[in-house]
């Protein structure tokens, strides 16, 4: 019967058709994790048996459940929410994917009713996703509407913490997302996120500039003097912690990231490009200012090497270690 005392994490399996549960099943095929977590996986048995046996991974035995009321500690828990064990590697295919998205729905649910403590994702396919039933960009932007907030999408390493403005929106559409009340609300978003969940006291927040050069003064756009830094000078009359706008093509050099406790890019490939390229493979997306804890790696579904077991568990195994940290850091009595 369900332990208390454990860490309960939930994890969604991706596309069936990507490599997350080659991922997943060689991460918790390491017995030593499930000395402080129980685990289970939102799935099918059938599913995940046909996948480890593909693969020959060896795990501790894997336990079909119904509620997590049923979950059996030192197994691998299989809620069965679907009942399809189909996969075809690499292929795309909508009802396929569709089971990923049914995984994901259904973790998500019981995180938010608590039942689980932490949600790691594993990737799905946007275009496959997408449907009458999942009309939204990806994962973050389903949770932006279960729980009625606006999370911060927040790449997480050892050597960055970069958080988003725009997340999944066309290059076109960057800037009329961004105003200062946004931008006040995201730097404080992010402020909350470094003290609480990776109990960084007083963090130095920097902020990248949207236009070139900063805009050279309005010779290339007057965002950034309009909408930015009053943002700053907002959130700076309590402290001076908030630095910027840097010009974002000289920000990364030199290690600058590196004397702040976390950095504000204003759209995705802005900040994803220089985090990637600094922590591929040991980054971690964490939803940011909801009351769950979700983590998931940097890659995406693998359809190029899926079914080959070939593919790396290092951003997966980071995207656990940083939910147990902040699961920790949350609990902690002061």
């Amino acid at each position: 019967m369900l332990n208390s005392k454990k860490i309960n994490i939930g994890i969604s399996i991706g596309d069936p058709n990507g490599i997350g549960i080659e991922i997943i099943l060689k991460v918790l095929s390491e017995s030593y994790l499930y000395g402080e977590c129980n685990f289970i996986i939102y799935s099918s048995l059938d599913l995940i048996t046909k996948q480890q046996d593909f693969f020959k991974i060896k795990t501790l035995p894997l336990k079909k459940i119904n509620s997590l009321d049923e979950i059996v500690s030192d197994h691998i828990n299989i809620k069965e929410v679907f009942s399809s064990s189909k996969f075809e590697f690499g292929k795309n295919d909508k009802e396929i994917s569709a089971n990923g998205v049914i995984s994901f729905k259904e973790a998500a649910k019981d995180a938010k009713s608590k039942k689980i403590d932490i949600l790691i994702t594993a990737p799905i396919n946007k275009s496959l996703s997408y449907s009458s039933s999942f009309k939204f960009s990806g994962h973050t932007d389903y949770l932006k509407n279960t729980f009625k907030i606006d999370p911060m999408m927040l790449m997480v390493s050892d050597k960055l913490k970069l958080g988003l403005l725009t997340e999944h929106i066309p290059l076109k559409d960057v800037v009329s997302e961004i105003n200062t009340n946004k931008v006040i609300q995201k730097i404080k978003s992010l402020r909350d996120t470094l003290t609480k969940d990776f109990l960084i006291k007083d963090p130095k927040i920097a902020i990248l500039a949207i236009n070139p050069h900063v805009g050279d003064n309005g010779v290339i756009g007057s965002e950034d003097q309009n909408i930015l830094i009053p943002a700053i000078s907002d959130i700076n009359k309590d402290n001076n912690l908030i630095f910027g706008p840097f010009s974002a093509d000289t920000f990364f050099c030199n290690e600058n990231h590196m004397k702040y406790d976390g950095v504000i890019a204003a759209y995705h490939d802005q900040g994803l490009i220089p985090f990637k390229t600094i922590s591929f493979g040991k980054g971690v997306n964490y939803s940011s200012g909801l009351p769950i804890i979700r983590t998931s790696p940097d890659h995406g579904t693998g359809f190029d090497i899926a079914g080959q077991g070939i593919a790396s568990t290092s951003s997966f195994i980071q995207a656990l270690k940083v939910g147990i940290d902040i699961y920790k850091s949350r609990n902690t009595i002061d």
